[in-house]
């Protein structure tokens, strides 16, 4: 098992300050906070899972060798299909268990990830491999 990149540990740890910030902000907003906050704890969770889901694609790829580039080619598209799967059925899921609000917050976890991508890209030096 390979340890995290500083990449993957920065987005994390985006994903959690932007989900706490989303989170904050967003339970004085909507008309059902506790809804709303069970969504952010999911999609904060999903973004997780998934910066984990690609960390390891990312590694499986690098790792191969040159002449199984069929073998990468299968691990860059099921990672890619996994992150996205899970992406849907935890939107799907809080839609349907927690209603509109859970789904918003939801949502706010979901693009914790992408601006905490953007921070990474920002603030985290560029790692020599």
């Amino acid at each position: 098992m390979t340890t995290l990149s500083a990449a993957a540990k920065g987005i994390m740890l985006g994903t959690l300050v932007f989900s706490a910030i989303g989170l904050g902000v967003g339970v004085f907003i909507v008309a059902y906070p506790g809804q709303y906050a069970i969504g952010v704890a999911l999609g904060c969770t999903m973004s997780l899972l998934k910066t984990f889901l690609l960390e390891r694609s990312i590694n499986k790829i690098t790792l191969s060798s040159p002449e199984d580039k069929k073998a990468a080619q299968n691990a860059m598209r099921l990672g890619y299909s996994s992150r996205y799967l899970l992406t849907g059925i935890a939107l799907v899921g809080a839609w349907f268990l927690l209603d509109i609000w859970g789904l918003a917050g939801a949502f706010v976890g979901t693009m914790a990830m992408t601006l905490a991508a953007i921070a990474a890209k920002i603030f985290i030096k560029e790692e020599t491999n």
